[in-house]
């Protein structure tokens, strides 16, 4: 029976008798697919008592019911049925809180698009006109021309706070004072963010 490319839903075929049991399954199948959250991507052994729509990703080395399909999308729809996955689906795993991309030949997790960290910081007493940077913090994977974000841990008193990647892995923040006085600022948990370009 001919199948949608992507998703490998079945097709309807002329004269074909019981219409509605292709339909119905191409559905549940959808259902599941279009926006896959799965409960467990480690499961190698079906559970007992599977609730009707539930899916899963077959751990590696699956048994029984799901045997020889490691990796596969497993759906429970008054039985078990598997959808082999294709490069680049995405599928949030419930019981980690995650979202999973998959490679082509492994679910790994998808990479966040940022990068962040925090420094304990104490900018000081600054007059008009005088700014301070602070040191180094280290934001794996920042790269020049990244976004920076950067969050003061109080009112700044209307001083401004920005900050920039200054080396391959490394932000620092900058705060400047232009308000027409001397501003204090204390010590506090200052957080940075790297999104890349």
């Amino acid at each position: 029976m001919s199948r949608s490319p992507h998703l490998g839903l079945a097709y309807l075929v002329a004269s074909q008798a019981q219409k509605e049991v292709t339909h119905n399954e191409a559905l549940n199948d959808l259902d599941c697919l279009a926006q896959l959250c799965v409960l467990d991507r480690s499961l190698n052994a079906p559970p007992a008592s599977p609730e009707e729509g539930a899916a899963y990703i077959v751990g590696s080395s699956p048994t029984g019911a799901w045997e020889g399909k490691a990796n596969q999308i497993a759906l429970y729809y008054a039985g078990w049925r598997f959808k082999e996955p294709d490069a680049g689906w995405l599928a949030f795993v419930q019981d980690e809180g995650k979202v999973f991309v998959f490679s082509g030949t492994e679910w790994e997790p998808l990479a966040a698009a940022y990068g962040q960290a925090s420094t304990t910081w104490n900018p000081g007493t600054l007059v008009n006109g005088a700014g301070v940077t602070s040191s180094a913090i280290a934001v794996a994977g920042a790269a020049f021309g990244d976004f920076v974000q950067v969050a003061a841990p109080y009112d700044l008193q209307g001083a401004l706070a920005s900050a920039y990647v200054s080396a391959a892995g490394s932000v620092k923040i900058r705060v400047q004072n232009q308000t027409g006085a001397s501003v204090s600022l204390a010590e506090g948990l200052w957080r940075v963010r790297v999104q890349k370009a």
